[in-house]
């Protein structure tokens, strides 16, 4: 048990770090590190390529909660509060642009949820797929 604990906490690191850089206000950053906004404006240079930033960032988000805590496959509810992450993104970029909410605030979390939807899938697809090659070796299945 005493041993879980530690590799769970020692896997949460990671997920933490990915959860303040998202929430991080990174334009802030690019008006005043020119060499970081380059490429931060280089990269996310129109709406596609910010949609695809923000997809690929709560897939990774989705991904990573779950190879922490498995269980959240199974508590659909629970694991798509992690857009709450979304909307405190999203909340603090409102608090470093000084404006309200705009139809881009919203477009940004609708493609956090598609990020995250994904990463259930994948992961859903992952263990369904795992659980059956085992079942095909009489393997007992470890995450279930």
């Amino acid at each position: 048990m005493q041993r879980e604990h530690v590799q769970r906490l020692t896997r949460l690191w990671p997920l933490l770090l990915l959860v303040a850089w998202i929430i991080f206000p990174e334009e802030w950053l690019g008006l005043k590190w020119a060499a970081f906004g380059h490429v931060l404006f280089t990269i996310f240079a129109n709406d596609t390529e910010h949609a695809i930033g923000h997809i690929g960032l709560f897939l990774l988000l989705g991904l990573g909660t779950i190879y922490v805590f498995p269980e959240l496959r199974k508590k659909l509810l629970l694991y798509f509060c992690l857009l709450l992450v979304g909307v405190i993104q999203e909340a603090a970029q409102l608090l470093f642009k000084h404006r309200w909410l705009a139809w881009d605030d919203w477009r940004d979390l609708a493609t956090d949820l598609v990020g995250l939807t994904l990463a259930y899938a994948l992961a859903w697809g992952w263990y369904t797929w795992r659980k059956s090659r085992m079942k095909r070796e009489n393997t007992p299945f470890p995450i279930d």
